[in-house]
């Protein structure tokens, strides 16, 4: 199964292009060990090809301590949800591990799609082969790997830099936008221009996303997730939201042309002075957004 059919099977529950730590259980025991010295990746995944099946949810990766997200579903092809994981990569399979990291399984309306989340730290750009292995609730381990491939840096602002000032359609001024917000309900994050947020002074998050048209069907969720958090965000930090299409679906919004995006949906978050805090691709979670919120 390919991340897109992976994706709509676990946003519709029977089973952009797209795609912090959220909790789990405090009295969960922790993980068995899922490697020893010595072992090289295929050792620690040796039935990658007919067991775990690890399902690539990120639209890119980079060097650098760089956010992972992935799905995965059990022998049987149906989602793994609240299992302990630890993601090891490294150059090739016949490799030793470069970093071993625990990953965590996504909450807060997003369960379902058993999408979980690791911060792997890649020393160089290149091929990589990423072995998973999850142990269930029940003590059961389930192995498995992919390959991806990890870039020098992105075309689109990384933490640290300024955050790109273009004018975004509002409920004021739609700029031609059809329609403004596909989400139903509409949002609430139109009331301002992504421009005039960052000449403002104060802090701003920004989710580029297509709730009725996004190909994996994860922006909705992504938008759900924003909004609800914007009703409980300290004062003063402007919310926008980015319809990422100008033409039902068809034609690609200029603002998401601007910011060099190749996929959708991306949840941005920009301090006072216009510089990224973080950065968050594709799916996401509650207490990711929580933890972004905090940060700026």
């Amino acid at each position: 199964m390919d991340r897109r059919a992976f994706l709509r099977f676990g946003v519709l529950g029977v089973g952009i292009p797209l795609l912090g730590a959220c909790g789990q259980d405090d009295d969960a025991a922790a993980p068995a060990p899922t490697a020893t010295p010595g072992d090289s990746l295929q050792d620690i995944a040796p039935d990658a090809a007919k067991g775990l099946q690890l399902l690539d949810a990120q639209p890119e990766l980079i060097v650098g301590s760089s956010r992972y997200s992935f799905g995965l579903l059990d022998p049987d092809g149906s989602p793994l949800t609240d299992a302990d994981v630890v993601v090891h990569a490294g150059p090739d399979p016949a490799a030793k591990p470069v970093a071993s990291v625990p990953a965590v399984w996504l909450r807060g309306g997003v369960e379902e799609k058993a999408i979980y989340v690791a911060q792997i730290p890649f020393p160089q750009a290149g091929p990589y082969y990423l072995a998973a292995v999850a142990t269930t609730k029940e003590g059961a381990q389930l192995k498995g790997g992919v390959q991806v491939k990890v870039a020098t840096t992105s075309p689109s602002p990384l933490p640290g830099q300024r955050a790109i000032s273009v004018p975004t359609p509002t409920t004021a001024a739609p700029q031609g936008a059809d329609p403004l917000c596909s989400r139903k309900p509409a949002c609430s994050m139109h009331g301002v221009s992504l421009d005039a947020a960052l000449k403002s002074g104060k802090p701003t998050v920004v989710t580029f996303s297509a709730p009725a048209f996004c190909a994996t069907e994860t922006c909705g969720p992504v938008v759900d997730l924003v909004e609800a958090a914007k009703k409980s965000a300290p004062a003063g930090v402007a919310f926008i939201h980015v319809e990422a299409y100008r033409k039902q679906g068809a034609e690609l919004a200029p603002a998401l042309t601007a910011w060099k995006f190749a996929t959708e949906p991306w949840t941005y978050f920009v301090d006072g002075k216009g510089v990224v805090v973080e950065r968050l691709a594709g799916a996401i979670g509650a207490e990711e957004i929580t933890a972004a919120l905090g940060r700026l």
